[in-house]
């Protein structure tokens, strides 16, 4: 039966990871906003092409990842998995959205474009065809995904890369890791299933713990480091929550069970969140 052009849309927007995009949408904000240039009409452009390169990348990951989907309990209800958009209409609505916001992104400049494309570039190809299902280095490299869209951000605003956008891409860069371990670490069992080798599915859970602690641990320092541009508010405020992560951390070193790592997971999403808004509001105050 043919589905309405409503129903589409919607099992379209659930395919895009609009929990996923939101996050990426803020660090685009919080790389415009650390440039001090409050241009509305070049935000607006990496927003909405941003928007739609990781709407079109997450569509083309559901798309190939449907047999793996469908072993895992998580992931069973997703509409790839259950029928309503096939692998190839996936794959090809998710490349033509990629297209277009690569194409947006220029109606800022080349730089904001090339970091849009790179975002999408990097977790189709690198991650989810390349790393995911052969490395349990996968979600370290494809957290670059998450960092082009600072870069694009920045860009927006300066058409340029500086010292500053860097800290703030490699703070997401290096927060991906222990986010997502964590998050592999709670359905170790759906992951070993879909036979993804993620760290928590191929070693102990002990160690992995341990590498989930090193992980935030060494991601500590570029998230303080972002205090040299954004102010002393801005330092307290990650210091008290890097100190929170480190807590969740070695609650799990000490109990290293699904449970334990779910509650890192989820302080770890709105620990990132925070000082991405921060990095914003002390953009704007200055």
């Amino acid at each position: 039966m043919a589905l309405s052009v409503r129903a589409r849309l919607i099992y379209y927007a659930k395919l895009s990871k609009p929990r996923i995009i939101w996050l990426l949408d803020l660090a685009a904000l919080s790389g415009a906003f650390l440039s001090g240039k409050l241009m509305p009409l070049n935000i607006l452009a990496v927003l909405v092409g941003g928007t739609l390169a990781s709407a079109g990348s997450m569509i083309v990951n559901e798309g190939i990842e449907i047999d793996r989907d469908k072993v895992m309990r998580r992931t069973s209800k997703r509409p790839t998995v259950m029928g309503y958009v096939s692998k190839k209409e996936a794959i090809y609505v998710g490349i033509a959205l990629l297209v277009m916001g690569t194409l947006v992104g220029l109606l800022d400049n080349l730089l904001t474009s090339f970091f849009i494309f790179l975002g999408g570039a990097v977790y189709i190809l690198i991650y989810t065809v390349w790393l995911k299902p052969r490395s349990p280095w996968n979600i370290v490299i494809g957290g670059l995904a998450g960092s082009a869209a600072a870069w694009a951000g920045f860009a927006s605003t300066t058409s340029s890369f500086t010292i500053s956008s860097l800290l703030l891409g490699l703070l997401i860069f290096m927060w991906t890791p222990g986010h997502f371990w964590a998050l592999a670490m709670r359905f170790k069992e759906d992951y070993s299933k879909a036979g993804i080798p993620m760290l928590p599915v191929i070693m102990p859970e002990n160690f992995s713990a341990k590498m989930i602690a090193i992980s935030n641990a060494l991601m500590i320092p570029f998230a303080l480091a972002l205090s040299l541009y954004t102010g002393i508010v801005y330092a307290v405020v990650a210091s008290i929550l890097s100190a929170l992560q480190m807590y969740f951390s070695v609650r799990l070193i000490r109990n290293p069970t699904g449970e334990e790592a779910w509650r890192s997971f989820k302080f770890s999403s709105p620990y990132l969140a925070i000082l991405l808004i921060l990095v914003m509001i002390s953009a704007f105050v200055r």
